[in-house]
């Protein structure tokens, strides 16, 4: 059940009264380098990711690939049960990010057995898009005689279909390790090889090549290679020969066919005799994947996935990187008032995924047992919580979860008891608490054996359903939208922004004259609709003498409308698009100033992914402001003087 709260905000003085004396002028000096402090105070700490990056399964042989917004990663599966003390690996896997440190499960897109030529072993696939369909390019049947197979879906985490019915490229032994590019002009090429690196024109239509296959000199080469090009330059990355196990090393050259020239290593060898590069760029950073065996219960044949970022050197060099604990820093905050999936973890202990059964698919978490954790890092919670839905199944008469913030025994927002759910059920528990940036930690207790299956969780708040708006200078879109200049005069309440991008809440309505709506959306009523999409026609737009409510919620009340601010006045620009997976957009906020309206919900019960992106703080969307106003009203005071 959603709430709202609204706070009386005080209109600020008129011009000629704030500068009525030197007393005054102090304490506006005071007032200013107040703010200033705050700012640096509201910068958030980094919010590391933990490496292992998966731990429901093992994984190995990263391909990471950027599709749209989201950053999805292909692994390999190296199975729980060895077989014959060799590689026992069956599908492959894909998970996806928005920032960097929490990773949504989408189960597996193929296995070998996806092709009715298939006999064995799924070995390392790497992932890419063209015309409009997902490519998965994998080695298979090592054991009789491995080749390079081909896989067609509609969607990023698949399914994938066998569209050849057989090989797309073999050639004597050592075709595993597919690795895909398509350069600036439209021409792809396939390298692949073990021992001997070897590549391929392919075609536009992406399952067939022109021309032969064609081997490579490469001083070091082992397995492994990740064809990539990076302003003029091309890389090769690959596994070489180091200490008792593989290295990662990397070449360069002017075109994609070579000559190629070794530049050096990147990672030393590690633990695990097999390691396996993955090279990407993503909203801004460049990052680094690999494997290693440090799950526990790892080996040689039971890998896992890391991740690490990097910064290319002038001359386009990679750096020597070394395999670490905590990996990237987060480049998002996650949305905890929107449904969130329950296989979206940072960090977990116990637990597997499975597909789900719930209405929508998808995944689940199962094999929750007393003591088994999830840990989802960066999460934003605003001004606090008040309830919290948990979507739960076959679930046993002592079954709870508890949510703590920051670590397994950090502050307690609250206990939610899931028991005696025998069908899939949204639990709702009253919690309290949690405001701001932390790490939550979902603690699961109860009696013996497998406590219950979770699909998907979600906060109310105090903020996430209210009426009223922040106006002013207009709503800041989680994404690309944003709010209109404003002027001196008070005018009409703005309507909300557009455009949150993946996950992400755009900003609310301006009020007139109002206060600076917060980035990511908190002004403006709730509104959503049931899949988190765009809001109604009539939205509850806001005028100056009140606005009147939207057919979907999001209540736009205010009586005379915003006080006369000096920076204030017309608030943001129209909204009408949907926020994106998982997005709700805010409705108008009022004509008056008042507390801000949370964002509205996605009610749907589907297991799908729809992770939320980040939002911004109110306190100091507050203090941007009223700094600007306050340095604006100091610049006129100085013009009546110098006239």
């Amino acid at each position: 059940m959603k709430t709202s709260s609204m706070r009386q905000q005080r209109p600020l003085p008129r011009p000629s009264n704030l500068f009525a004396g030197a007393a005054v002028r102090a304490r506006l000096r005071t007032t200013i380098a107040a703010l200033s402090l705050g700012f640096a105070t509201f910068v958030p700490s980094p919010c590391r990711a933990d490496n292992p990056i998966v731990q429901t399964n093992y994984t190995a042989d990263p391909a990471p690939v950027v599709y749209g917004d989201r950053l999805y990663l292909y692994t390999s599966h190296d199975e729980d049960a060895t077989v014959d003390n060799f590689y026992t690996m069956n599908d492959w896997r894909v998970y996806s990010t928005v920032d960097m440190v929490n990773w949504t499960d989408h189960g597996s897109p193929g296995g070998y057995k996806t092709f009715s030529w298939g006999t064995d072993n799924a070995w390392a696939p790497q992932g890419i898009s063209r015309n409009g369909k997902y490519y998965l390019f994998v080695p298979i049947n090592n054991n009789t005689g491995a080749k390079i197979g081909v896989g067609v879906a509609d969607s990023p985490a698949g399914p994938i279909k066998d569209p050849l019915g057989k090989a797309l490229a073999a050639m004597d032994s050592g075709n595993i390790d597919p690795t895909v590019f398509i350069d600036d002009d439209d021409q792809a090429y396939m390298y692949w090889g073990n021992g001997t690196l070897r590549y391929v024109k392919l075609n536009s239509d992406m399952i067939s090549y022109s021309g032969g296959i064609t081997n490579v000199s490469l001083s070091g080469f082992v397995e492994g290679p990740w064809f990539y090009k990076r302003q003029s330059l091309y890389y090769m990355v690959y596994a070489a020969s180091g200490t008792g196990t593989e290295k990662l090393s990397y070449a360069t050259s002017n075109g994609p066919t070579g000559p190629w020239t070794t530049r050096g290593d990147i990672m030393p060898s590690g633990t695990t005799y097999t390691n396996h590069p993955g090279v990407i760029d993503y909203k801004g950073h460049s990052y680094f994947f690999y494997h290693n065996s440090t799950l526990p219960g790892g080996s040689d044949f039971k890998r896992s996935v890391c991740v690490e970022e990097f910064m290319y050197g002038s001359d386009g060099s990679i750096p020597k990187l070394t395999m670490s604990k905590d990996g990237p820093a987060g480049v998002a905050t996650l949305n905890p008032f929107q449904q969130v999936e329950a296989e979206t973890i940072a960090f977990s202990s116990g637990l597997k995924t499975e597909v789900c059964s719930d209405t929508g698919a998808g995944m689940n978490v199962r094999s929750i047992s007393n003591g088994d954790y999830i840990k989802v890092k960066d999460v934003d919670f605003l001004d606090g919580v008040t309830s919290f839905d948990a979507r739960v199944s076959s679930s046993t008469g002592d079954a709870k979860i508890e949510l703590h913030l920051d670590s397994q025994s950090g502050t307690l927002l609250g206990t939610c008891d899931v028991s005696g759910a025998s069908a899939w059920t949204t639990k709702t528990c009253a919690v309290s608490g949690g405001s701001g940036k932390h790490d939550l930690f979902l603690k699961f207790t109860g009696g013996s054996g497998d406590l219950f299956k979770f699909n998907w969780w979600k906060f109310s708040g105090p903020n996430t359903g209210g009426t009223g708006g922040m106006g002013g200078m207009g709503g800041v879109a989680g994404g690309s939208g944003g709010g209109a200049a404003g002027n001196s005069s008070a005018g009409a309440g703005g309507t909300a922004g557009r455009d949150a991008g993946m996950g992400g809440v755009p900003g609310g309505a301006g009020s007139a004259g109002g206060l600076l709506a917060d980035n990511g959306g908190r002004a403006g009523g709730a509104g959503a609709s049931a899949n988190g999409g765009s809001v109604s026609a009539s939205g509850g737009s806001a005028a100056a003498s009140g606005g009147s409510a939207g057919a979907t919620g999001g209540n736009a009340t205010g009586a005379t409308g915003g006080s006369v601010a000096a920076n204030g006045g017309s608030g943001g620009a129209a909204g009408h698009s949907a926020a994106g997976a998982g997005g709700t957009l805010a409705t108008a906020g009022s004509a008056s100033s008042g507390q801000a309206g949370g964002t509205g919900s996605d009610e749907s019960g589907s297991c799908g992914c729809r992770q939320g992106g980040g939002t911004g703080r109110p306190a100091l969307a507050k203090s941007a402001w009223l700094l600007a106003t306050c340095l604006l009203l100091v610049r006129r005071r100085r013009s009546r003087r110098a006239a």
